[in-house]
């Protein structure tokens, strides 16, 4: 009885250990914050929003209309997500296996699609087919973070793939 009574208690103790290290975790993929911001993605144009009026603290994970997306890869035309400078990563999304990597971010402008590099960000890509940013405040303009519109994933292959 005694040693049931032990390995019940040393059992507890690790699930106890495991759990609070799982959920203590500073891990980005797990302690973000949503940005569910429609007037971001690239189909929309229209008001003026510029990013260096926001408090970027921390990671955040993008959705559109409740649908988990991410920041375009690719130029994105001048004046799209609501913004003067339109800003997109400029190069591919990493793998889970790369952890956390920092990115050049270009500004979109009617003199060329890369008319500058904005401040890096650091990206990871999460297990269950997402990605998380840490964004920081654009060093130009009115500047504003872009999102694609639609995320797709195929698993077999673990690739990713956006449409904007």
């Amino acid at each position: 009885m005694e040693r049931t009574l032990l390995s019940h208690i040393a059992l507890s103790l690790t699930t106890f250990f495991f759990m609070t290290v799982a959920f203590g975790s500073n891990d980005p993929c797990y302690n973000y914050e949503s940005l569910d911001r429609p007037w971001r993605a690239t189909n929309e144009i229209g008001f003026y929003i510029c990013d260096e009026d926001f408090s970027w603290n921390g990671w955040y994970r993008l959705f559109y209309n409740g649908a988990n997306i991410r920041m375009p890869e690719s130029c994105v035309n001048t004046g799209s997500c609501n913004t003067d400078y339109s800003l997109w990563l400029n190069g591919p999304h990493p793998q889970v296996e790369d952890g956390v990597v920092t990115m050049e971010v270009c500004a979109s402008s009617l003199l060329d699609c890369c008319y500058f590099e904005s401040t890096p960000i650091r990206v990871k890509a999460c297990p269950g087919d997402y990605y998380v940013y840490e964004l920081v405040n654009p060093q130009y303009g009115c500047s504003g973070y872009c999102t694609g519109t639609v995320f797709l994933a195929f698993q077999k292959k673990k690739k990713f793939f956006n449409k904007n």
